[in-house]
């Protein structure tokens, strides 16, 4: 069925985990109830979300790390007429009368534009993106999924348990997350499809054996930086990238990044629209059977019918009518000298409209007017930063990603 870890969990113990379930109260005619889970015990997590969707009720998974307080605040949130915190003995009740019509997984968005979404994805649309996902998916029958990432997410849920339970084969789930641990499991399985953030993927490449190379590793979240792909290929069979939103699921695939900004090849389950070229991007939009679903990414689909993407249209800079793209300005920076990662945020200016701003993160002290020299020699006027701020780290969100909005924020923007 499953590992969690070094564990192996049969169909055997699910089904004992399912018995179990039968005899609670709390989840009797659970195809009526909304029911939010958050614990640190991934297994009865999954069997919990697995029972609920075999019974057609709704579920919402929470992050194990969620204090306990605002796990019950994305309870309320999501309409939940249950919470299970930690103890499956222990429910507590919220106070929602209403009935669900069907069954419905449950997320929160992850909130780098804004105040977190409560979105809601049938059964019945979260099976068409499996298949979907399925065909697609260019890796053997005997790849074994090892996914360091939660499964309270779509990425690591759906893609990564769901597709490969589809497959009917073990995926192996890890919650102990120290590199040197995710390092030996991938050298004990060496036929791995790796299920990561890219940071959390340029690290384990950092720190693995000069010997030691990923079979694949499957990235998706955020735009990785050109260092982060050229150090993953020099470690990788192959590097595969799939882009998506919490909406709709997985929306595309890369079978074989080349470049970073290509997101791949759109699934099945959906008709994607984009811009036609680079110089005319768009912004993507998702027509689906029931829904169309409008991204806020920008984008084109090159001549190879690969979709590329520029950005968030939230974080787009318009410098006297100028667009910005800030991951153009930071792979420039990136390339400088003694860079270790760098942020473009958007800063009010009475001429200009907007201009650009940037934090950064160096092995050493760097004069900010030997980094604007830089920029300068490399970048087009109004891509020029105004702004140049060293800090030891930039601020992240809860899930890892880094919020543009946040940061400028932070800075009095």
């Amino acid at each position: 069925m499953f590992f969690v870890n070094d564990q192996y969990y049969s169909k055997n113990d699910l089904q004992k985990q399912f018995e179990h379930f039968d005899q609670m109260n709390v989840l009797n005619d659970c195809r009526k109830k909304r029911i939010a889970v958050c614990t640190k015990n991934v297994f009865e997590a999954l069997a919990l979300c697995l029972y609920i969707k075999k019974k057609g009720g709704s579920v919402v998974p929470i992050h194990a790390a969620t204090p306990r307080d605002a796990a019950i605040r994305v309870a309320h949130k999501s309409s939940s007429h249950i919470l299970i915190y930690e103890n499956f003995d222990s429910p507590i009740l919220m106070i929602n009368e209403t009935e669900e019509e069907q069954g419905v997984l449950v997320q929160m968005s992850s909130g780098t534009t804004g105040e977190p979404k409560c979105l809601e994805r049938s059964w019945k649309d979260i099976q068409e993106e499996i298949e979907s996902y399925n065909e697609s998916l260019p890796v053997g029958k005997g790849t074994v999924p090892i996914i360091a990432c939660p499964t309270s997410h779509s990425y690591g849920l759906i893609s990564g348990v769901l597709t490969a339970l589809e497959r009917d084969i073990a995926p192996i789930i890890l919650n102990n997350l120290n590199p040197k641990y995710v390092i030996k499991k991938l050298i004990e399985m060496p036929n791995h499809i790796l299920y990561a953030s890219p940071t959390f993927l340029h690290t384990l490449s950092k720190l693995s054996p000069q010997d030691f190379s990923f079979q694949y590793v499957m990235t998706s979240g955020m735009l990785m930086s050109a260092k982060c792909l050229e150090d993953l290929k020099s470690k990788s069979n192959r590097v595969l990238q799939q882009y998506g939103c919490s909406e709709a699921g997985c929306i595309a695939i890369n079978p074989d990044v080349q470049e970073t900004s290509e997101m791949g090849f759109p699934l099945g389950h959906f008709t994607l629209k984009a811009g036609q070229d680079k110089n005319n991007p768009r912004e993507v939009i998702l027509q689906g059977r029931r829904k169309v679903i409008h991204t806020n990414d920008i984008g084109y689909i090159n001549d190879s019918g690969s979709l590329c993407l520029l950005g968030r249209m939230d974080d787009m800079i318009n410098v006297a009518g100028l667009n910005v793209y800030p991951q153009e300005v930071e792979e420039v920076i990136l390339k400088a000298p003694n860079i270790q990662e760098v942020v473009a945020y958007k800063k009010p200016d009475a001429f200009a409209g907007e201009r650009v701003c940037v934090q950064f993160v160096a092995s050493t002290f760097i004069q900010e007017s030997k980094l604007r020299d830089w920029c300068v020699k490399q970048l087009a006027y109004h891509q020029v930063p105004v702004e140049y701020t060293q800090v030891e780290k930039i601020p992240t969100l809860p899930n890892g990603k880094i919020s543009r909005k946040l940061v400028g924020e932070m800075m009095g923007c």
